[in-house]
């Protein structure tokens, strides 16, 4: 994985023209995403339990899940099992979006067809979203719980990229929304890559299929 890795960042054409990467593959870069954006879980339940939003308005809407086996029972509020699978789900819908989406706009000029190849390869495209959800997570995670969440702008945008922005400015959390942005812009980069093997393109044509989708999916910034 590490070598796929490596030359996926250092030559990008090249991974995409070799690869028929297997589900199982595509899965696990889709899946890695949204295991480390469970980090945001701990500040948006305080957030929930937090004065501001009564518990039944949230907390207590959905039932409670409940694990019982002998000796020992695990409890879980609805609405936070409601965020963990929407958090893990998140970067899987994004990539059926976005492969749908430049499916059919690079239908006029493919000479390739094979939805399964395109969503395969546009998931590899997330692999910059890893990249960026990790400082966030970080720094988010330092600042919690010293710092309440109340008034945050806590969330995930539709490519699965989790942005924590305080009510203040912040040096650190303002490198950290940068370095997502710049991360959004490299996933439009390596969609274009995957698009133009995936359907048989130039880069230059792969590149004006994903260019407005991917700028207009930079928010928040």
């Amino acid at each position: 994985m590490t070598g796929r890795l490596r030359r996926l960042l250092l030559e990008p054409a090249a991974f995409f023209d070799a690869e028929s990467p297997s589900l199982s593959r595509s899965g696990g870069v889709l899946l890695a995403v949204g295991v480390v954006s469970l980090g945001i879980v701990p500040p948006v339940v305080s957030l929930l339990r937090s004065p501001v939003i009564p518990d039944d308005v949230v907390l207590d809407a959905l039932p409670t899940l409940r694990y019982v086996t002998t000796g020992w029972e695990v409890s879980v509020p609805g609405v936070v099992g409601l965020l963990v699978g929407a958090l893990l789900a998140m970067p899987v819908l994004s990539c059926l979006l976005f492969a749908a989406l430049f499916y059919l706009l690079s239908w006029p000029v493919a000479s390739e067809r094979g939805f399964g190849r395109t969503a395969g390869l546009v998931a590899w495209g997330f692999v910059p979203q890893l990249v960026a959800n990790v400082p966030a997570i970080a720094a988010l995670l330092v600042a919690f719980p010293s710092t309440p969440t109340e008034v945050w702008a806590l969330g995930m945008t539709v490519p699965a990229r989790i942005y924590a922005i305080p009510p203040a400015f912040d040096p650190l959390f303002a490198t950290v929304t940068a370095v997502g942005v710049i991360c959004t812009l490299w996933s439009g980069y390596l969609w274009a890559h995957a698009v133009a093997a995936a359907r048989g393109l130039s880069l230059r044509q792969a590149i004006a299929v994903v260019a407005v989708p991917t700028i207009l999916v930079l928010g928040p910034i």
